[in-house]
């Protein structure tokens, strides 16, 4: 799944990039908060973040359930 940051996401993405590794758990958030409004419910997923020729950034969501079993 991927879809396009938002401003504020954006914002927060590129800060991130710049060393403002605390926020992490902001863009986690708002990806969460994502995810809910869109009525889709995950278990483990892995995010990535793509950039996009324009500037901004998509969030891409990847299944990560597999390794939620791994010894």
């Amino acid at each position: 799944m991927r879809w396009p940051a938002d401003d504020a996401l954006n914002a927060l993405i590129r800060r991130y990039y710049r060393g403002e590794a605390q926020l992490w758990e902001d863009i986690r958030q708002q990806v969460d908060d994502e995810l809910r409004r869109r009525q889709i419910v995950r278990g483990a997923y892995h995010i990535r973040l793509r950039a996009r020729p324009d500037g901004g950034y998509d969030v891409q969501i990847d299944d990560a359930s597999g390794y939620a079993n791994e010894p």
